[in-house]
């Protein structure tokens, strides 16, 4: 059957495709003008992607956009990404690097529809040989080190099969009804695809042993030498826009110019891609904006600093900074968006930690609700917020799928004495060094790591007195984004404080990841644990996902992921000390068609949903 659509998907698909007889009224940026490069209607798709929201006014060309340089990642990733679909502000999957898609009667095979004529940022062809290539080279190889993403796999776990058309045209096909496969996609892997042109020599030599080659190659492509082809295929394949070199679909490119290629030196550019497959209603080729620049900092406070200054235009800033704002009377506007973690400073126990001991203390609930209650929050949220935020608990929202007034005032008293008892009660003994032992005289130490410069350094100095004063001994350490992932993978983390990504999001639904064991990057909350290491209401988490993926209805979906929801709150597995805040967004007024009222979600790949393709600069 013809997957149903919106109205409001179907009016965005319309007003997408320009006909023909418009191509004459394309425009391009100036700074193309007088470029080697074929006239502006031959660069584009042959139905070019529209962006026509309504708050978008037409905009102006030229000026650079200028960032405080924070090393790569998804520090630039995220704003410039194009996946095969992406999220509206209302949470619909819709068309984006694709163009429509079809969906069988029992959800089994899907077949995606791409944009004839649509280019890589070097001018060549973008088909589908790239999607199908990227997953079967690609993931199924785990070169990109992640391999089969969820979102490909059936309920049973086997591998979907992906099969080309026609240049245009491809296939997803599953052995078992595959009902959220769009939305999965969308949150899971974004591009499904790589330029093969560039790759495919070298990704085969990876599949071949012949590592040398690989990495003699990969340093032809972006001019830079990895240490194996581990990180060779990560970094190229994964966070590929951090390279330059690296042809992308996305609308700025990392420069190639020396002295501005470089995300971790002193500064660089993302320059407009030519080929860039989006207009506005005008006609015009986006982006707007020439240039993204990234200024290296120093620190969290020189940010700031810059921002306050004019040397940089934007900024996500802690809601302790916007009195600073005000007071400097510099054209700056403030846009707060709303979030969607379950609180914030979230401590999380690794529930298949390798020690024994600590996986039984950490599986029980009465140490998870003395851990809980030995916080005085209040206090706590004071000292971190300067009092703009008051303390929480790991809960929804108020708004939010699960919320109840109970789950997020759920373990809040502070009351050292109960939670003195509450550790007793699980078999510790407190030593005379005045911290507790295991009943054995095996010290109990929690090993806390975080990433460094997340800010949990500082967190960890105002948390650990409560701890230290209820009788935990903790050290802290915090490390590289690269070094934590390691240790997640191999199940060498005990205890993490504000983890890369918080747990929960806009929906458990769409992004079960930090909510249920087995899925994606939750080594971070359940370490190396799956449906095989999973026991009681964990492996009745797992159950019930399953069960969702296999379930068509809309009510019975929503009905499912509130029983998830319930095990969460009566089990509490992750906690939160601080109530979550919102996002806040310095943005210097010189920046036009700015997303007002955003949704600051992973989902919604953060800044990514504001589509900076479309900021235009007044001077």
């Amino acid at each position: 059957m013809k997957k149903l659509i919106s109205l409001a998907l179907a009016l965005f698909m319309v007003l997408s495709m320009i006909p023909a007889s418009a191509e004459a009224a394309y425009t391009q940026a100036p700074m193309l003008d007088g470029m080697d490069l074929p006239p502006v209607a031959e660069r584009m798709p042959v139905e070019p992607m529209v962006e026509d929201a309504d708050y978008l006014q037409i905009g102006t060309y030229g000026g650079e956009l200028r960032r405080a340089a924070d090393g790569g990642n998804w520090y630039n990733g995220k704003p410039i990404e194009e996946g095969l679909f992406r999220f509206t502000t209302e949470g619909v999957a819709e068309p984006n690097v694709a163009k429509d898609f079809d969906v069988n009667e029992d959800a089994t095979v899907y077949t995606i529809y791409l944009r004839e004529g649509m280019k890589w940022s070097d001018g060549v062809p973008f088909t589908a040989e790239d999607c199908v290539w990227f997953y079967n080279a690609v993931c199924l190889n785990k070169i990109d080190s992640k391999g089969i993403r969820n979102c490909h796999k059936d309920a049973n776990g086997n591998p979907a099969v992906v099969e080309k058309v026609d240049d245009y045209t491809f296939t997803v096909t599953f052995g078992t009804p595959k009902y959220d496969f769009i939305e999965a996609l969308t949150v899971d892997l974004k591009w499904h695809f790589a330029p093969k042109h560039i790759f495919e020599e070298m990704v085969q030599c990876i599949i071949d042993g012949k590592n040398d080659e690989a990495l003699a190659l990969g340093k032809a492509i972006c001019g830079m030498e990895f240490a194996d082809v581990g990180a060779l295929g990560k970094e190229t394949l994964y966070y590929f826009w951090n390279y330059p070199g690296i042809p992308t679909l996305n609308p700025y490119v990392l420069s190639t110019e020396e002295g501005k290629n470089n995300v971790k030196g002193q500064y660089y550019e993302y320059v407009r891609n030519p080929y860039y497959w989006k207009v506005d209603k005008a006609g015009q080729q986006l982006p707007y904006i020439d240039k993204i620049v990234g200024v290296t900092v120093s620190n969290v406070d020189q940010k700031l600093m810059l921002l306050l200054d004019g040397t940089t235009d934007f900024e996500t800033v802690g809601m302790e900074s916007i009195p600073t704002i005000l007071e400097s009377q510099t054209q700056i506007n403030i846009y707060e968006w709303a979030g969607a973690d379950w609180g914030a400073t979230q401590i999380h126990f690794n529930l298949n930690v390798e020690d024994e001991h600590l996986k039984e203390l950490f599986n029980n609930a009465d140490f998870r609700q003395a851990m809980s209650i030995c916080v005085d929050r209040e206090e706590l949220a004071g000292l971190l917020t300067d009092g703009w935020l008051g303390g929480g608990q790991a809960a929804p929202a108020p708004g939010q799928l699960g919320y109840s007034e109970a789950w997020a005032t759920k373990w809040t008293e502070y009351d050292v004495a109960k939670a003195k008892a509450l550790f007793e009660g699980c078999g510790l003994v407190m030593g005379a060094d005045g911290f507790y032992d295991f009943a054995d005289g095996t010290d109990l130490v929690l090993n806390i790591v975080s990433v460094a410069d997340s800010g949990a350094a500082d967190t960890y100095k105002v948390l650990e007195p409560y701890y230290r004063a209820a009788g935990i001994k903790c050290t802290f350490k915090d490390s590289d984004r690269s070094n934590i992932d390691n240790d997640l993978l191999a199940n060498a983390v005990q205890v993490m404080l504000a983890p890369v990504t918080n747990i929960g999001d806009i929906s458990i639904v769409l992004k079960p990841n930090s909510m249920v064991p087995g899925y994606a990057t939750n080594v971070a909350w359940y370490g190396t644990m799956d449906e095989t290491t999973a026991t009681g209401d964990l492996l009745k988490l797992i159950e019930l996902k399953k069960q969702l993926d296999v379930t068509a209805s809309t009510e019975e979906r929503t009905a499912i992921a509130l029983q998830m929801l319930k095990l969460h709150e009566a089990n509490q597995w992750t906690l939160a000390y601080v109530e979550a805040a919102p996002a806040y967004h310095a943005v210097n007024a010189r920046i036009q068609n700015f997303l007002e009222n955003g949704v600051w979600s992973d989902i919604y790949r953060d800044m990514g949903i504001a589509h900076c393709q479309c900021w235009f600069i007044a001077e």
